[in-house]
């Protein structure tokens, strides 16, 4: 039996709550910055009809960085993230432009999606009026 006593009195414990409460503080501030970010890049896409490439970055390194710092929260990490460790890696991303979203409107404009009703499934057998009177 784990004595209730001691992990009241564990140093570790008390300052894993300073580093989730700094965390915790850091997260609520990621996320007012996420949303400066998001309205932003929706802007300069109605504007210029492309996004920044910049903002477009900075949105997927919070984005790690906030899912790093909430696993470290929830108890499913113990590693501290930024700026205990480096800043979260960031992965190659196309973006978005209006012309780009159009190109690919047409091709898929081009695709003739011919589909019958014989070719859905049926989850509900009886329901059709060709079941029932199968019966």
């Amino acid at each position: 039996m784990i004595n209730g006593n001691m992990s009241l009195t564990n140093v570790n414990t008390w300052i894993r709550l300073a580093y989730m409460v700094l965390f915790a503080l850091l997260v609520m501030a990621a996320r007012l910055l996420v949303s400066i970010v998001v309205i932003v890049q929706f802007a300069l896409v109605l504007i210029f009809g492309r996004d920044n490439e910049n903002l477009r970055n900075l949105g997927q390194g919070l984005g790690k960085w906030v899912y790093q710092a909430i696993m470290f929260l929830t108890f499913n990490s113990d590693d501290k993230p930024f700026p205990f460790d480096e800043w979260p890696a960031l992965e190659p991303s196309q973006g978005y432009s209006v012309a780009a979203s159009k190109a690919a409107e047409e091709v898929g404009a081009e695709v003739d999606l011919d589909v019958s009703d014989e070719d859905i499934p049926s989850f509900t057998a009886g329901d059709r009026p060709a079941d029932k009177d199968a019966s």
